[in-house]
């Protein structure tokens, strides 16, 4: 099991023990910054890429550029 899954289990069973022991307010509170840091997470993982992965977009993009002006191209020329 990936660290990031033991992670999230661990900040599941952290709230419902808050919510179960302590006020369900806090377990409120807790859960709440808990999806916060996870967006704040996900949005910093989705932004690191390789160097490999970079080149690899790059060069989708340019071949959509070309493709999208041969189309331009053709339906200029009807």
């Amino acid at each position: 099991m990936s660290k990031s899954m033991i992670l999230i289990g661990l900040a599941v069973m952290v709230v419902i023990a808050l919510g179960v022991l302590v006020d369900t307010r806090l377990a409120a509170g807790a859960g709440a910054l808990l999806l916060l840091l996870g967006i704040g997470y996900g949005t910093l993982q989705s932004k690191r890429t390789t160097a490999r992965e970079d080149a690899r977009g790059e060069r989708g993009a340019r071949e959509l550029r070309d493709e999208l002006a041969e189309d331009e191209a053709r339906r200029g020329t009807r």
